[in-house]
C-alpha cells in the first residue's frame, strides 16, 4: 500500500526544534494514524501496540496492585501445597469456556 506523502515517516521538518530538534511528519487524525500503522510491517505493529499498550500503564499502579495480591497468591499456594485446594482440569475449564462462549 502507498503511503500518502503526508504519512511518510521519513520526511523531518526541521523548522519545530521542540522535539531533539526535529518535528516528525505526523498524521493528524486518529483515522490516519491507524491507517498508517496498519501499512506497517507485523513486527513493528507488534511493537508499537506493545508501546502504545505500556504508556497507558501507571508504573505505581501496577506496583500497588502487584503488592495487593501478593497475600492472595501466597495463600493459594499454601493451600495447593496443603492439597486443600479446589482445582480442575484443563478440560474442564476448556469446557466451561465453550459453554459460557457458545462455541
Amino acid at each position: 500500500m502507498k503511503l500518502p506523502r503526508n504519512l511518510d515517516s521519513t520526511r523531518i521538518h526541521s523548522s519545530d526544534k521542540s522535539v531533539s530538534g526535529y518535528n516528525l511528519a505526523m498524521p493528524h487524525s486518529y483515522e490516519e494514524v491507524q491507517q498508517f500503522a496498519r501499512a506497517l510491517p507485523e513486527a513493528q505493529r507488534i511493537r508499537l501496540a506493545n508501546s502504545l499498550w505500556e504508556s497507558t500503564q501507571d508504573e505505581t499502579g501496577d506496583a500497588e496492585i502487584a503488592a495487593a495480591w501478593e497475600p492472595e497468591i501466597a495463600r493459594r499456594v499454601e493451600q495447593i501445597k496443603a492439597g486443600t485446594a479446589v482445582t480442575c482440569s484443563l478440560a474442564e475449564i476448556e469446557t466451561d469456556l465453550r459453554a459460557i462462549t457458545g462455541q
